[in-house]
């Protein structure tokens, strides 16, 4: 009986060893022939997986996004929902050798889809993923979860159009600002990381955090 492959696992070995030859040698490094070097298979077996180097980097960063999403679903509860929001955003940023090779491969296919217009739905939908994370932590810091018995108070009184709309902007306005202080302290962790400590981008996370939910609370 011929041995029985398990394709994802597969594709995602494949991935894996696309990751490596991106950081070492760059988006342009990552071939298919090269990446077939690279997991110890044959040119055509890897394009029976990935028929071109597109499909293949679009695929390594999705897996990206899928590890995080992943990491995310497996979080324990924590005691408060500014300690839980944390757990979701630590997710996001490359504070230990994992992640940080996750995200090297994540910057550099995202830089490259500027001039590959076959890897623009793939960095399109990875944008919307993060930014739908960031979504999440701001629903874990200041919405659901909250044990504040005035603040559900305040919640309940957003009854007109006008002020719902106004407070949908201000939420729509800071997922923008988390989103980025997300992108910038994982880009600099990655191209800086002798400006930068893991322990100083998670203070800087936290510090951004606890304002963050005293302006939203605030409303």
């Amino acid at each position: 009986m011929p041995k029985l492959i398990d394709h994802e696992s597969r594709r995602e070995e494949i991935a894996a060893a696309a990751w490596r030859v991106i950081v070492r040698e760059g988006v342009g490094g990552a071939s298919v022939r090269t990446v077939a070097a690279e997991a110890g298979l044959s040119v055509g077996s890897l394009r029976h997986v990935f028929a071109s180097q597109s499909q293949l980097l679009s695929f390594a960063m999705q897996l990206v996004i899928d590890r995080a999403g992943d990491r995310v679903r497996e979080l324990p509860s924590r005691e408060s929902p500014l300690e839980s929001a944390e757990g979701i955003a630590r997710e996001l940023l490359p504070l230990d050798e994992e992640r940080r090779l996750e995200m090297e491969v994540y910057l550099a296919v995202f830089s490259a889809a500027g001039s590959d217009r076959s890897l623009q739905e793939t960095k399109v939908d990875a944008w919307k993923r993060v930014r739908t994370a960031c979504h999440l932590i701001i629903d874990r810091t200041v919405g659901n979860g909250s044990s504040d018995p005035t603040q559900r108070t305040a919640q309940a009184e957003w009854t007109t159009q006008t002020a719902q709309t106004e407070r949908t902007a201000r939420f729509e306005t800071e997922v923008t600002l988390l989103h980025a202080v997300i992108d910038g302290l994982a880009s600099h962790l990655v191209w800086q990381p002798a400006e930068l400590s893991t322990e100083d981008a998670r203070r800087a996370l936290v510090d951004h955090l606890q304002q963050m939910q005293a302006r939203l609370r605030a409303d």
